[in-house]
This record gives structure tokens, sequence and C-alpha cells, in this order.
């Protein structure tokens, strides 16, 4: 059981931040959180300790696709992500102006959204590498994808997300 338990600490919070950025929605991320650890503890006997979290992130970017999946079926289209109260809460930096914090919410937001119309598997390198702040390894592991490749889409997906916060920078100035 103690095996266990440091398996889980060892994966469940970069499990669930990775569920909750792809998907946007604070349920979702955490009925996914508890399916991979339900099917940790399915495989914890036949576990390296050393895949744990390669291994549990693979798991979770599985279960998001699918959720993905089923919200166009269900939909049609790729819904909006974080609404109605889902999205986090921003934490207030110390001794931050208004206008600064502001800005560094605004910025949030941008990034949130603009993450949510990056298709994959772009999202989940630039979730691991930039937000979980894992190495290209680690995050070539997880995605069971070569060094070069995941370079190569982390490229890919950071000029992705800073073209789609620009062209909304662009769209707020005009329309304001």
């Amino acid at each position: 059981m103690e095996g266990f338990e440091a398996m889980v600490e060892q994966c469940r919070n970069r499990v669930y931040s990775l569920a909750y950025y792809s998907l946007g929605s604070r349920e979702e991320a955490e009925d996914i959180t508890q399916d991979v650890l339900i099917k940790l503890w399915d495989h914890r006997s036949s576990m390296d300790q050393n895949r744990v979290l390669p291994w549990t992130l693979r798991v979770t970017h599985n279960a998001c696709l699918d959720v993905h999946r089923k919200r166009q079926v269900r939909n049609g289209t790729p819904d909006g992500h974080c609404k109605g109260g889902n999205c986090p809460e921003t934490i207030p930096a110390p001794n931050a102006s208004p206008e600064a914090e502001l800005e560094r919410s605004d910025l949030r937001r941008q990034i949130e959204s603009g993450l949510q119309r990056i298709d994959e598997p772009y999202r989940t390198i630039v979730i691991l590498r930039e937000i979980q702040d894992m190495s290209y390894e680690e995050v070539s592991a997880a995605m069971a994808m070569p060094l070069n490749t995941i370079k190569v889409y982390l490229h890919r997906g950071r000029r992705m997300l800073r073209e789609l916060i620009q062209e909304k920078a662009s769209h707020d100035t005009v329309g304001a």
C-alpha cells in the first residue's frame, strides 16, 4: 500500500493539471484523475516505479482525447471551454497593482482559451512542457514520441498559441 501511495503522490497533481488544462473543466479533470488513479491501482503490481509518471500522463492524455471526441459527437463541433465558472480563480500576486493583476488574469484567460483551440498533440505537449515544466525527455516518455518530434511539435504549438493570442488582441483592439 505504501508503494501505491508513493505512486499517487508522484503523479496526482500532474494528472489533474493536464486534464484541467486540456479540458477546461474542473469536474471533468477530477473525474479523469480519479479514473487514471483507479487504472494505476489496477496495474500497481506490474508497474515499474520509473515509468509511473509517463504512463499515467499517457493514460490521462488518452482519456482527455476521449472526452473531446464525445463533446464533438454530442455538440457536432468542439465546444467552448472554461465557461460557467469552470475557469480557475487567479491568485493575486503579492503587492500587485490592480492594473497588473488585471493584465495577468487577462493573459491567463487568453492562454487557456488559446490552448483549447490548439489541436492535439500540440496542446498536450505545450501543457506538459510549459505549464507543468517537464523536461523534453519527460514529455517524450509521457507522449511515447521521439524527442525530436516533441521539439518540433512544441515549437509549432507555441507558435499556434502565440498567433491565437495576437489574433485575439488585435480583435479586441479593433472592437474597442
